[in-house]
């Protein structure tokens, strides 16, 4: 096989869990389009289908909470499902951007398969290493908001059991906070909003899964190929030895530094393209996140009985707005280290034309890649933190503001 067949093959099976959440949804990055009208008008009903189910939850919910914020003075009335609106509001926008730029996601996943390793032994390391934490990562992101999504939903369930076996009285609830435009305590209303509620929860994390793990991939692999630039700029030897390690003569490396700082031209070109790809994506996030942790919390103090599935909310919410800065702020050290990696070579033993074409490379590498909040703010790991402040700072507000009441 040719080595592009190789590396789609290898970046393909990066987005298989990528691909088995979309695809949930009702489109694929990865998977041939379908050709016949048929499947064209089965995947775009599947899509339809999924993105009403999410908007009917979502206005739903925004309807309940803004009937408590009018008719309760509670504030843990208020609050108890405002952290799921947020989650909610990021899948929404999350399904609809993804879904908006299939074609360009689509383009992007192919034109990596170009830059992709294949051959090289001494990129082997870090390539697998790379992969490695990536799996890891995928996997991680993918428990947590998986197990607290089946966790909220059996919790109705489990509650209904206990007070079954103590004797008490006992009706299936619901799962999330939502208004009806019906009485949905009558006998048929009532099953039909549990399993409605169930779908649009699976539906809001496959969204999610879906948006966050392609990003996640996609910026480990710029990262890898960043670093595997900053190892072919070290290796640039303009001294030919012998088998004994000793000098024989210099040589020109000039054509290899060229082929270098093309290969960087590519990945900075392609960095800009997959961040405004994800710009309103990571928009959303930066907005959204500080708000959902507050309230989550807030939730976890007051409601004992949903306090096991909001602590795993904590856990994914914490884990999704951790893993976009880090693979973000990954990006931003690995195009930084270019430069180090030209002013670590042996430069010096150069001729000045070749020099001149490194002097080029660091000062452009020193202008480094990252992704932006839509071009309002870098993303790095300083922005977690900022976002965690500003998440014990919005609680401690909304915790004295229930204390006084």
């Amino acid at each position: 096989m040719s080595s592009n067949v190789v590396a789609t093959q290898e970046i393909h099976k990066t987005l298989k869990l990528c691909n088995f959440c979309t695809t949930k949804i009702g489109f694929s990055f990865i998977d041939e389009p379908p050709k016949s009208l048929i499947f064209k008008i089965y995947s775009l009903v599947w899509f339809l289908g999924s993105t009403l189910i999410l908007a009917l939850k979502l206005v739903g919910q925004i309807n309940y909470a803004v009937t408590k914020l009018v008719t309760s003075a509670s504030v843990v009335e208020f609050v108890a499902g405002l952290h799921i609106i947020g989650y909610d509001t990021m899948s929404f926008g999350k399904l609809l951007t993804i879904w908006y730029k299939r074609d360009i996601f689509r383009k992007l996943i192919n034109e990596l398969a170009y830059l992709w390793p294949t051959s090289s032994h001494d990129s082997r390391d870090i390539k697998q290493k790379k992969l490695s934490r990536l799996r890891i990562g995928q996997f991680s992101y993918a428990f947590w908001n998986i197990l607290g999504l089946w966790l909220y939903n059996l919790t109705p369930v489990v509650i209904y059991v206990y007070r079954k076996i103590q004797g008490a009285p006992a009706q299936l609830g619901y799962i999330w906070h939502l208004s009806y435009p019906y009485d949905k305590t009558q006998p048929v209303y009532h099953e039909l909003s549990f399993v409605f509620e169930i779908c649009g929860g699976v539906v809001s994390v496959w969204a999610m899964l879906g948006s966050d793990i392609l990003f996640m991939t996609m910026a480990s692999h710029i990262s890898m190929l960043l670093q595997l630039l900053q190892l072919k700029i070290r290796n640039l030897d303009p001294i030919e030895h012998d088998r004994n390690n000793q000098r024989i003569k210099s040589k020109d490396c000039y054509q290899n530094i060229i082929s270098v700082i093309k290969i960087h031209q590519k990945l900075i070109m392609y960095g800009n393209n997959l961040e405004d790809a994800f710009s309103v994506v990571n928009l959303i996030n930066v907005l959204l996140s500080s708000v959902n942790i507050c309230c989550v919390v807030f939730n976890i103090l007051l409601d004992p009985w949903m306090a096991m599935s909001n602590k795993f909310f904590l856990g994914a919410a914490l884990t999704q707005v951790g893993i976009l800065c880090w693979y973000a702020d990954d990006i931003f050290r690995s195009s930084s280290g270019v430069a180090n990696a030209v002013y670590e070579s042996r430069w010096y033993e150069n001729n000045i034309r070749c020099q001149r074409a490194l002097l080029v490379l660091m000062q452009r590498s020193q202008k480094p890649l990252y992704f932006t909040a839509l071009k309002f703010s870098s993303i790095t790991m300083s922005t977690y933190s900022s976002i965690l402040i500003n998440s014990y700072s919005y609680f401690t507000l909304l915790y004295t503001v229930y204390r006084s009441d």
